[in-house]
C-alpha cells in the first residue's frame, strides 16, 4: 500500500499524463520530420526518454513554486507537495536529476533539441508559472514552452530547425490557445481562489465573448496552417485535406462555444481539443508514407 502510494504520488508531481501527452506530440512531429528509410525505435526511445524527463522536471518546478497556491483549489490540493507528503527538498532534488538525465538525452541528438529542452523548461518554470498570477497573457507565452515539443522532435530528426519544424511548432501553439481557454473557462472559478488571472475577466466574470472570440480565431488560424506541409512537400494531398476537415470541426466546436459559453460546449472543444493534434501529427505521418 505505503509503495502504491508513492508511486502514485510520483505520477502527480510529474504530471504523469500531461508529461505523456507531451512526449507523445514531439515522437509524432519527429516521425513527420524523419527522412524515409525506416524508423529507429531507439531514437525514438531516447526521445521518449529525454523530452518525458525534460517535461517532469518543468512539472515538478511548477509545482514547488505553486505549491501554497495549489492547496487553495479543489482539484490541485490533494497534490503531494501541496498535502505535504512530500517535501520541496525532495522535489527539488527529482527535478535536478530530471532535468539532467533529459537534456543529456536530447543532447545525444543534435545541441539544437538539447537548447531547445533547455529553453521549454525553464520558460515554463520561471517565465509562464509566475505570470499566472498576473494576467491572461500568461496563457500565450505558456503555449511556447508547450509548443516547442513539436520543434524538438523535427530538430531531432533533421538536425536543425527547419521550415517544418517551425510549421509544427505553430500548429501546436496555436491549438493550445483553445485548448486551454476551455480549461480555464470551467477551471475559472477554482483559479481565482488562488488568484490566477489565466482567462479575461470583467466585474469578477469570465468575459466569455473575448474568451470565444479568441477561440475561433485561433482554430481558423489552424486551418491555412495545415496545408503548409503539404506545400513543403512533406505529406500528401489527401492527409492535408483530412487535416483541414479537422480544423473546420475544431472551428465549429468553437464557434459554438462563441455562440452559447457554457459547460457543454466548452467540454465539448476541450474533449476535441484532445483528439485534434495527435490526429494531425498522426495522419500527416500516414500521408507522409505514402505521398502523392
Amino acid at each position: 500500500m505505503e509503495f502504491a502510494r508513492k508511486v502514485s504520488d510520483l505520477a502527480a508531481l510529474v504530471k504523469f499524463r500531461l508529461s505523456a501527452t507531451v512526449v507523445l506530440s514531439s515522437v509524432l512531429a519527429y516521425l513527420v520530420a524523419l527522412e524515409a528509410g525506416g524508423v529507429s525505435w531507439w531514437a525514438v526511445g531516447v526521445l521518449t526518454a529525454g523530452g518525458f524527463l525534460t517535461t517532469a522536471a518543468a512539472n515538478i518546478l511548477n509545482e514547488i513554486l505553486e505549491k501554497d497556491y495549489d492547496r487553495q483549489m479543489e482539484r490541485t490540493r490533494r497534490r503531494p507537495l501541496a498535502e505535504g507528503r512530500m517535501s520541496s527538498s525532495e522535489a527539488l532534488l527529482m527535478a535536478g536529476f530530471a532535468s539532467l538525465g533529459g537534456i543529456s538525452f536530447l543532447a545525444l541528438f543534435n545541441p539544437w533539441t538539447a537548447i531547445l529542452g533547455m529553453i521549454s523548461l525553464m520558460s515554463y518554470a520561471f517565465v509562464y508559472t509566475p505570470l499566472k498570477r498576473v494576467g491572461p497573457v500568461a496563457v500565450v507565452v505558456g503555449a511556447v514552452p508547450g509548443a516547442l515539443p513539436a520543434l524538438i522532435g523535427c530538430a531531432a530528426a533533421e538536425g536543425a530547425i527547419t521550415g517544418l519544424g517551425v510549421t509544427l511548432f505553430t500548429i501546436q501553439f496555436f491549438w493550445q490557445l483553445p485548448h486551454f481557454y476551455a480549461i480555464g473557462f470551467l477551471g475559472s472559478a477554482d483559479y481565482r481562489k488562488a488568484g490566477f488571472r489565466l482567462v479575461p475577466e470583467i466585474d469578477g466574470k469570465v468575459d466569455v465573448r473575448t474568451l470565444g472570440r479568441d477561440a475561433i480565431i485561433a482554430t481558423l488560424v489552424l486551418i491555412p496552417l495545415s496545408l503548409l506541409p503539404y506545400a513543403l512537400g512533406v505529406t500528401s494531398a489527401w492527409a492535408t485535406v483530412l487535416v483541414a476537415l479537422l480544423g473546420v470541426v475544431f472551428f465549429y466546436y468553437a464557434l459554438n462555444f462563441y455562440r452559447r459559453p457554457e459547460r457543454s460546449t466548452a467540454l465539448r472543444m476541450m474533449f476535441f481539443s484532445f483528439a485534434y493534434l495527435p490526429l494531425v501529427f498522426t495522419v500527416y505521418w500516414a500521408g507522409k508514407l505514402y505521398v502523392s
